[in-house]
């Protein structure tokens, strides 16, 4: 899913044609076990191309944020060990970028969904590094959708 979890579920509100929002949980696998995470996500769809039976929005941008629940391995502060708080840079929430694109066939309700994302981490070393190692920071993922 895109930093968003390796599998998850959730739902998407959309309010104005172009606004709308997600809230989902996630999990990913860290030493072979599921940990869960809380997203959420705003997107602005740019257009819309509508063709019989086709909505497809080319491009949508927006932004997230996530929460990882795994105590263990993330962090909201710097463990009592370092000289202080922020001597290491807190892991357990996360925000970013996105970009992405929705294929919704109305006759039946289902839409597929792209993202690619870009985590805050990324952004800076975007900024401050000559030399990117961006396979660390970018992360895209596919849905499937159903609309009520």
């Amino acid at each position: 899913m895109g930093f968003l979890g390796e599998f998850g579920a959730g739902m998407i509100y959309e309010w104005e044609s172009p606004h709308s929002v997600e809230v989902s949980i996630g999990a990913y696998k860290i030493q072979n076990h599921d940990q869960w995470q809380s997203n959420l996500a705003y997107r602005y769809s740019c257009w819309k191309i509508e063709r019989e039976n086709k909505h497809w929005v080319p491009m949508q941008i927006g932004f997230f944020t996530t929460r990882s629940w795994d105590s263990e391995h993330y962090f909201l502060e710097g463990p009592s060990q370092y000289p202080y708080s922020n001597y290491y840079d807190q892991t357990a929430f996360r925000w970013g970028i996105e970009f992405g694109s929705v294929l919704t066939y109305m006759n039946t309700g289902i839409a597929i969904a792209y993202h690619l994302r870009v985590l805050d981490t990324g952004l800076i070393a975007i900024y401050n590094n000559g030399r990117k190692d961006l396979q660390y920071y970018v992360s895209s993922g596919l849905a499937l959708r159903y609309h009520f």
